[in-house]
């Protein structure tokens, strides 16, 4: 899949059909999106892309709100990649871009600059100064400039449209069944494990610490998780927050990794969350604190049996 970051580096687009939005978690309601975008690209022998922002525009627009994104730039490249499409574009978000109209929009960016043939966005899409373009506004653009539009409706779960916000939702609460839900997948964290300070060896179960670029922390806990190094799955137990038993510990995310002894610092490696087993909570010494950890194993394992 080709990156191209900038509006001025697009070069060499077969017919694309464009799917516009942020898709940060890359949900499934984005993957409707995504995939509607690669059966019409098939259909015409063009190239299926992603047309969104680096930084998302709340970020730009209103930096004070606290928006921690599901899926930072590179694990969503990774994701969007897997599902098969031809290309991402990223378009530099500023105050600038921001105040482009949504007419000039079309015209300058996605028909001189991309050549869009065919554009697939989301129910609820806008776009343009102020979001004044909405799904109507874009269909007449549509006409104008001779592109097809389709609008893919709400994907829903349980009884509820599937969206970033809920998905933010379910893993601030530690929600992480209903995270993969929304996700079609667990929710997880990447980063490079990183040293510690050795607590979990000391207690008889080691932990991989894992230094995160990630922003969106699922709720304190323990939990019942799966660790991808090198393609490869590993059962844990995953800590999140910091250690209410010794409270000079900083806040950490860690796992421990069922029958596995190699040394894995400088990794980079991918966290997901499957289950929440329990809270934090402070044990009168580290002997209790052992006992429940060998609960906590023991559950985990019956959870990803």
């Amino acid at each position: 899949m080709r990156v191209i970051k900038g509006t001025n580096k697009i070069k060499n687009l077969k017919s694309p059909v464009l799917a516009l939005g942020n898709f940060d978690g890359v949900h499934l309601g984005h993957q409707a999106i995504l995939k509607k975008a690669m059966e019409r690209a098939d259909e015409i022998g063009g190239d299926s892309a992603v047309f969104t922002f680096d930084p998302h525009p709340v970020k730009v627009l209103a930096p004070e709100k606290y928006l921690p994104l599901i899926t930072p730039t590179e694990k969503k490249i990774k994701l969007i990649e897997e599902l098969g499409l031809s290309a991402i574009i990223f378009a530099e978000f500023n105050l600038d871009f921001a105040n482009i109209n949504p007419r000039r929009f079309v015209n300058d960016i996605l028909i001189e600059q991309v050549g869009a043939k065919e554009v697939v966005v989301g129910f609820n899409y806008a776009f343009g100064k102020g979001r004044e373009g909405g799904i109507d506004f874009l269909r007449g653009l549509a006409g104008d400039y001779g592109f097809k539009l389709h609008v893919v409706e709400p994907v829903t779960t349980g009884g509820a449209v599937v969206s970033s916000s809920k998905v933010r939702e379910a893993i601030w609460a530690g929600k992480a069944g209903l995270a993969t839900m929304l996700l079609g997948r667990p929710y997880g964290m990447e980063g490079v494990v990183v040293a510690g300070n050795k607590r979990g060896t000391t207690l008889g179960f080691p932990t991989a610490n894992i230094g995160t670029n990630g922003e969106l922390f699922p709720k304190s806990g323990v939990y019942a998780a799966v660790l991808v190094l090198n393609g490869e799955r590993y059962k844990a137990v995953a800590n999140v927050g910091k250690h209410p038993t010794f409270p000079d510990d900083p806040f950490s995310v860690e796992a421990h990794i069922f029958d596995f002894n190699s040394d894995i610092y400088g990794e980079k490696v991918d966290l997901l969350f499957v289950e929440r087993i329990r809270d934090d909570m402070a044990f009168p010494t580290p002997t209790d604190l052992v006992e429940q950890i060998k609960k906590d194993v023991l559950k985990a394992k019956e959870i990803l049996r």
